[in-house]
């Protein structure tokens, strides 16, 4: 099991400012920190994808907001591991990369040591060549990028989010008939994939909350202190951010629940879409 979270913003300089009113949200924490064995960051920066992964047990609460408050991004996912299949290690530690491409993954794929050889011939050689860990999610990952390149859009940054929709559901649908309908109408999957400039999510299971932020009033970060405190408005931030596998948000940070079996997806103006899984 994991923690999970997917931000996309059109401001690369407001990440604080953006994520700010969530902040307790971006906090793995409580009584389930003891079995985390590692936490990783994948974000987009001056045209490169950069990975922040630290495979070992965390000692504290892993505070994501403290960790990207002064990144200069558009698009964030974090994950914290509480594994369930492979060892603590950094190839185990999501998110995952392959090219222009970041996943990760709170969930289990079921019955993963009997349906891998299924999954694995579904993939091409040059994709199960970057299959360097031993996890279900990796794997998962990387059934999705067989379905894009099938389609020609491994590699297509202008690839549409019905596209990307079209890859998660034929993995998914390919986990139900390796595993059976039944154990994959029990599963938890709720993942997050992205290329930088669209988004695609799901809910399946555990809780999955969306927060569509369309301006920022009174920035409780740029606001001025005392004794003048004047407020300080972001009328054009725009921003989404999937949290998945936490407690339920507070009230007042904006939050609403996805519905089971739902598809959610991003597109590159910041427009959401939710179908069914």
């Amino acid at each position: 099991m994991s923690r999970l979270f997917a931000y996309m913003g059109n401001d690369q300089d407001r990440v604080k400012c953006a994520l700010y009113p969530a902040r307790m949200s971006l906090i793995a924490d409580g009584a389930a920190a003891s079995s985390f064995d590692a936490w990783g960051l994948g974000f987009y920066q001056g045209g490169e994808v950069l990975l922040q992964r630290r495979p070992k047990p965390p000692t504290e609460p892993v505070d994501f907001y403290g960790l990207v408050k002064d990144l200069r991004t558009d698009v964030i996912i974090g994950h914290v591991r509480q594994g369930t299949v492979g060892t603590a290690k950094n190839e185990n530690t999501h998110p995952f990369r392959f090219r222009s491409w970041l996943f990760a993954h709170h969930g289990t794929v079921p019955s993963f040591d009997g349906v891998r050889d299924e999954l694995l011939r579904a993939i091409p050689d040059f994709l199960r060549r970057n299959i360097r860990g031993q996890t279900d999610s990796e794997h998962l990952f990387h059934v999705m990028l067989a379905f894009l390149h099938d389609a020609g859009k491994l590699d297509d940054m202008n690839v549409s989010t019905a596209q990307v929709r079209d890859a998660v559901r034929g993995a998914l649908s390919l986990v139900e008939k390796a595993a059976g309908k039944a154990a994959a109408d029990g599963m938890e999957c709720a993942l997050a994939l992205t290329n930088g400039r669209i988004l695609v999510a799901t809910r399946h299971g555990a809780p999955v909350y969306l927060q569509e932020r369309t301006s920022l009033h009174d920035c409780a970060v740029c606001r001025e202190p005392a004794p003048r405190d004047k407020r300080v408005d972001h009328e054009h931030l725009r921003s989404v951010l999937v949290v998945a596998d936490v407690p339920a948000p507070p009230a007042d940070a904006r939050f609403v629940e996805i519905a089971d079996k739902t598809l959610i997806s991003i597109s590159h103006d910041l427009k959401v879409e939710k179908s069914a899984l």
